[in-house]
């Protein structure tokens, strides 16, 4: 039986919030592959509308996984995001975990945040960001709250190196990272900040979310300014 969290955590990984500069077009979206030791298990959709420095977002993730046709594990989270020059205005999400349902709001608090989970108020200062792998920009924070799980994790990162990433489009160059902390995976982003691919393992199992396309709708200059 897939233990509990062990395909959340992978959910969590793909909550991704965009900067507008990462995306030129007004509107778009696309979609992940989420696989369990190489076999699709589930997808995640992520639609934005762009207005200036304004982008909103509708995601969904929907997983399954089963054992001889029978249903062992499932796992659905929706959201609603709207960020502004970078930071979130707004996130509503809900997740359903095998059963275990999470109500979150996000909310900005001057230089910070406040997330409400299932009612309980919780208060981050400007030092913790959103678990939100959009870019590599992200990569320079070293905390971070959930708005999938009920979670705070600290987290290091490392560049690894330059990989060819073979998606169902063609191949795709991307810079490795590794991620290291409370939490340890691998993230693939290509040139222009968008991440490819996220792999890790738990409980025995390999994990990833392989992007279905090449490029991301029709969007072509990259956020590099701190977003």
């Amino acid at each position: 039986m897939a233990p509990r969290g062990a395909l959340s955590l992978l959910a969590a990984v793909l909550v991704i919030a965009v900067c507008p500069a990462a995306f030129a077009a007004d509107a778009g979206e696309y979609t992940f592959t989420v696989l369990k030791d190489g076999r699709p298990v589930g997808r995640h959709r992520f639609a934005f509308e762009c207005q200036g420095d304004r982008i909103e977002i509708e995601e969904a993730t929907t997983i399954e996984v089963r054992l001889a046709m029978i249903p062992i594990y499932a796992f659905e989270h929706r959201a609603h995001q709207i960020w502004e020059n970078g930071r979130a205005v707004l996130i509503d999400a809900t997740t359903n975990d095998n059963g275990e349902k999470l109500d979150i709001a996000v909310r900005p608090n001057g230089e910070g945040y406040i997330r409400t989970v299932n009612g309980r108020v919780d208060t981050f200062d400007e030092s913790t960001a959103v678990l939100a792998f959009w870019n590599q920009d992200t990569l320079r924070h070293h905390a971070f709250f959930s708005v999938v799980e009920d979670k705070v994790l600290d987290a290091t990162f490392r560049f690894v190196g330059q990989e060819e990433i073979v998606l169902p489009g063609g191949r795709l160059d991307a810079d490795h990272y590794r991620m290291a902390g409370d939490e340890e995976r691998d993230l693939w982003f290509d040139r222009a900040g968008r991440v490819v691919k996220v792999a890790f393992r738990r409980h025995g199992s390999q994990l990833e979310y392989v992007r279905d396309q090449i490029r991301t709708g029709e969007c072509e200059a990259a956020c590099t300014t701190t977003c």
